[in-house]
């Protein structure tokens, strides 16, 4: 076998920089700066200082001001988008999987907010369920990041997971790589891990409770369009690249605005006085008899600062335009209802598709824990919140949709659902949870 575990997929390599640039400007202006001249490029006439420009950049890059405009905007596409939280309905024996979701304890619902972020972020984001070697009451759901899907086959029976990170020796901290190979070998999972490019023991394959082997890798990976294995472009890239082009066009702006106002002091035909500034007087003695001495303050004219300045607002538009835009207030005060929806109607397809894919791998996800456990795994629903601005029901509709489902017109499954839309019920109940606390008998249909 050519390669070695660490390798990684073509597909993979081609979009690393894509996840490494939306990171950074998602962590803001001080991971931006860092990264030195892969964000912003030295002028040319730095580089002919002693020093090869390294003073004059690090004041240029410090004067400098990094818009921080994605990491706002992914935090309130994730509100939107989890206003309401999604309906999860599952069978009886997971439902453990709403307090504790993962082998450290994160409940369901920030799991949830947790794969809508990466979906935002860097458009893909993997599940896998999992369990103790040694059996356990209830398997978990282990996240990775698109960083960690390093390599995988587009049949999907091969993946190669990431697992490296600091290990605790003591009281110090060491990176350590570790990977994780998942296989379908003749039609059973098995798991393979390896400490660095060591194998650890044998292969594994787990099986579902009772003994069966698993004839699916219970692996979910989703992008922000569908639950595609190969990756996809970062939905809000765009916001990412109007941002750092602002950083580079404020560089040079405030870089012209700083020389504008550092006028030089010019002599003409005298010698340098020894100092300048206020409360000093300059007397110029000729320096030939037939040549009258002069002095006089040049700087540069700062032309480019306007058509800079306009260049910046033009980036906020394409920033706006990108995603951004959603989150802009200026008319929000003077809408609701109706007109809102309809403002929103062509910026809300990124949260659409996100919010549905999302659900859709976590339905993915759960369903295969309910087979690791022997459950119906047609039982595991997820619904997720589309309604993306205030959809709350009047108590006058409430009404009149009961007057409707009394009236025989609906059935209480179909009254239920506009009241979870309405906002009046519960998401995460269901209709007889629901109808049980309030004493209706959901199979007669009945008040008792």
């Amino acid at each position: 076998m050519s390669g070695t575990v660490s390798t990684k997929h073509p597909d993979y390599l081609d979009r690393v920089d894509e996840w490494a640039l939306m990171r950074d400007c998602a962590r803001g202006e001080t991971a931006v700066k860092t990264a030195g001249e892969r964000y912003l490029p030295m002028p040319s006439g730095f580089r002919v200082q002693e020093d090869g420009g390294a003073k004059m950049f690090e004041a240029y890059q410090t004067r400098a001001q990094f818009s921080e405009i994605l990491a706002p905007t992914i935090r309130g596409m994730i509100g939107v988008i989890h206003r309401t939280e999604a309906q999860i309905d599952m069978p009886p024996a997971m439902q453990g999987l709403w307090e504790r979701a993962t082998a450290d304890g994160l409940p369901l619902e920030a799991l949830h907010r947790r794969i809508t972020g990466e979906l935002l972020l860097t458009g893909r984001y993997g599940l896998l369920a999992d369990a103790a070697s040694e059996g356990s009451d209830l398997p978990w759901l282990a996240g990775y990041t698109t960083e960690a899907l390093i390599n995988w086959s587009p049949s999907r029976d091969f993946f190669v997971l990431d697992e490296s990170g600091l290990s605790r020796d003591g009281f110090s901290w060491k990176q350590h790589k570790a990977y994780r190979v998942l296989r379908l070998d003749e039609g059973r999972y098995s798991v393979e891990k390896y400490d660095g490019e060591e194998q650890e023991g044998q292969a594994v394959q787990p099986t579902a409770r009772g003994g069966a082997g698993l004839t699916n890798i219970p692996l979910v990976i989703m992008g922000p369009q569908d639950l595609s294995v190969s990756p996809q472009e970062p939905p809000l890239i765009g916001v990412a690249r109007a941002a750092l082009a602002m950083y580079r066009l404020d560089a040079d702006y405030r870089h012209q605005l700083y020389m504008s106002g550092q006028e030089t002091l010019v002599i003409i035909n005298g010698d340098a006085p020894a100092a300048v500034g206020a409360g000093v007087v300059i007397s110029l003695t000729a320096s030939r008899e037939d040549h009258a001495p002069d002095a006089k303050y040049v700087g540069p004219s700062g032309t480019g600062i306007a058509a800079h300045r306009q260049a910046i607002l033009d980036e906020r538009d394409n920033a706006a335009s990108a995603g951004a835009r959603l989150f802009d207030s200026e008319k929000r005060s003077a809408e609701s209802g109706d007109a809102l929806r309809i403002r929103y109607a062509a910026q809300t397809a990124t949260l659409t598709s996100v919010a549905l894919t999302s659900a859709q791998g976590l339905e993915k996800a759960l369903r295969h824990i309910a087979v690791m456990i022997g459950a119906d795994p047609n039982q595991v629903v997820v619904k997720p919140n589309l309604s993306f601005v205030d959809a709350g029901m009047t108590p006058e509709q409430a009404e009149a949709l009961m007057r409707v489902w009394q009236g025989g017109g609906i059935s209480y499954e179909t009254y239920y659902e506009n009241l979870q839309r309405g906002e009046i019920a519960s998401a995460e109940r269901t209709a007889q949870e629901e109808f049980a606390l309030i004493g209706i008998d959901s199979s007669e249909g009945e008040i008792k």
